[in-house]
């Protein structure tokens, strides 16, 4: 199943220049491997991660494997325990960055019993300790269990989020024990169901359906939570410009030129070096959590335009009406990476190839356990590897950045 992925209308203010100086823990030529449960296995945080790394740092070259395995336990499963989970899963790939993320199931769904905490906190410790013995040079992130949602729908398990709690704080303590890095998604996820909970219960019912297995859009929240744990900038591109003297005061991660004034506005090309998010804006939970959480202040690619006269002005790109706003709020700064763009569409071109290639990876998996042994087994994973591999030279051409047109015009 191991296969390497290889890639190189709201108003936000941002302030310009980069805002993260934090340093970026993911480098060029790492290779990223995902291990967990179901939740990992379902392919989305982890797609979405890659996306994030992708579009915002194009030129990059970072791999990326999902060893993920349904009804996992911090001392294996039902595809094996650990020692095989990790010869199988883990070790052909020499991840340089390993992910884990633990604790769902660890618990069984019952009341806490101490026993099973103490058996988690053996175990999980045991994990680590083995995989440092053996890829020494690895970084090792724990990422904390998402909660049990017991908030929004009622419960099948009674108190067991508490539990999932309690595994969610030792992998805090045993991060810090051992000088790991550390990504809080009990934390944050919990603030997003209690927020939706209290803007809409029936659209918080559907953030965790099963109160297991977050949503897409749940999971989109979760892949910016590992971002921003990694030191991701939030910046897409930032824009400042001065209408009344048509000149650029001010630009990051983007260049401008041929910027002039027109009868009724001005025109210039912009090309940014990074693409906004793939996020699914026309899908009505994304909107949702947009609105119910800070997605959105990691994917900042702002317009700012200072000096205009007229009350309104129709911004175009590629003569693709984007939308109208006033002066106001184009001298406050518009977020272009939440609406409808060319660049946004460039970016939901490399979500489509993503998804292709994570369905590649599922029939990978269930071929490689399911029937590892039959006579065409191997054959079938070759032909999985090469297309999959082709898929990823497109998703990387695909995330290149391009020119654009830019126009704005007085209504």
């Amino acid at each position: 199943m191991n296969r390497w992925w290889i890639f190189g209308a709201t108003l936000l203010v941002a302030a310009a220049g980069t805002a993260n100086s934090q340093s970026l823990a993911i480098h060029d030529g790492d290779r990223v491997a995902f291990y967990g449960d179901s939740i990992t296995a379902q392919r989305l945080y982890t797609r979405f991660v890659e996306e994030i790394v992708l579009t915002r740092y194009p030129q990059m070259h970072v791999s990326f494997v999902n060893a993920g395995v349904p009804g996992d336990t911090a001392h294996g499963g039902y595809t094996g325990d650990i020692p095989t989970r990790l010869k199988r899963d883990l070790l052909p790939s020499n991840p340089t960055v390993v992910t884990i993320m633990l604790g769902m199931n660890d618990g069984y769904y019952m009341p806490f019993n101490q026993e099973y905490l103490d058996m988690y906190k053996r175990d999980y410790r045991a994990l680590v300790t083995t995989i440092q013995s053996d890829l020494p040079d690895a970084r090792i992130v724990l990422m904390s269990p998402t909660p049990y949602d017991e908030r929004t729908h009622g419960t099948g398990f009674p108190h067991y989020n508490d539990v999932v709690a309690r595994h969610a704080a030792y992998d805090k303590e045993l991060a810090a024990s051992m000088r790991l890095g550390y990504c809080d998604l009990f934390d944050s996820m919990s603030a997003l169901i209690e927020t939706a909970q209290k803007r809409d219960p029936s659209l918080a019912s559907l953030l965790v359906p099963d109160r297991i297995h977050p949503s897409e859009a749940a999971h989109w929240a979760m892949a910016i939570a590992l971002a921003r744990a990694w030191g991701v900038s939030p910046i897409v591109s930032s824009t400042r410009i001065d209408a009344r003297g048509a000149k650029a005061l001010a630009s990051d991660n983007t260049s401008i030129e041929g910027l002039t004034a027109t009868s009724n506005g001005l025109q210039w090309a912009q090309t940014d070096r990074a693409l906004p998010l793939p996020l699914p804006l026309d899908n009505p939970m994304m909107q949702f959590v947009l609105k119910v959480s800070d997605l959105a202040s990691m994917d900042q690619q702002i317009l700012r335009v200072e000096g205009l006269t007229a009350p309104r002005y129709a911004l175009s790109i590629d003569k693709w009406e984007v939308g109208t706003f006033t002066r106001e709020e184009l001298a406050k700064g518009v977020n272009l990476a939440v609406l409808a763009t060319p660049m946004q569409s460039q970016a939901g071109g490399v979500e489509d190839i993503g998804r292709k290639r994570a369905q590649l990876d599922d029939a990978h998996f269930v071929l490689y356990l399911d029937d590892a042994k039959a006579p065409a087994a191997a054959d079938a994973g070759k032909v999985l590897r090469q297309k999959d591999e082709a898929l990823a030279e497109q998703q990387r051409a695909a995330a290149q950045p391009k020119a654009h047109q830019f126009a704005l015009a007085a209504k």
